[in-house]
């Protein structure tokens, strides 16, 4: 199923069945935003991750309802911010080198430093695009979804089948 298609597949349920939640979901970022949001962290993204925050750029920091699970929809302003904190802690805080990866791109956290992350080169295992568990007290890096479409599907199948889990 096309990323587009899921989009509008989660939009339309949040407007319908969130609807505060979906007044507090930013509205999304232009192409150009998103080519200097590259260009700022040197990575390219996949073209799903675009089309995301092409909808929404994330939801208000004021707002802690989560949008699946225990977690929340990162702004592009709180992923770099997130992940300079998190880069610059290679090395120092982050003595092993699997604690944390350059490749990874947070995109939903719960507000104590664990996130799902984007894993854009699987140096650890895996495949490039992946998504992966950050845990800030665990070195457990689990593999949620093999990429970002199929936490796309599986979100807009929960919403819509009824068992949508948030905490």
């Amino acid at each position: 199923m096309a990323t587009s298609e899921l989009i509008r597949r989660i939009d339309g349920w949040l407007a319908a069945n969130r609807p505060v939640y979906y007044t507090r979901l930013r509205p999304g970022v232009n192409e150009t935003s998103l080519l200097d949001f590259e260009s700022r962290l040197g990575l390219k993204l996949p073209e799903s991750f675009h089309a995301l925050y092409l909808w929404k750029d994330g939801q208000e920091e004021s707002c802690f309802e989560s949008l699946h699970g225990n977690r929340m929809f990162m702004s592009l302003a709180n992923i770099i911010e997130t992940k300079q904190t998190l880069d610059g802690m290679i090395g120092t805080d982050f003595e092993e080198p699997s604690w944390w990866r350059r490749g990874w791109v947070p995109f939903l956290g719960n507000g104590g430093g664990d996130h799902l992350c984007l894993d854009l080169f699987a140096e650890d295992s895996g495949a490039a695009g992946q998504l992966i568990a950050f845990w800030h007290e665990d070195p457990d890096r689990p593999i949620e979804f093999p990429n970002l479409d199929a936490w796309l599907l599986q979100l807009a199948d929960s919403m819509e089948g009824g068992n949508l889990e948030i905490l």
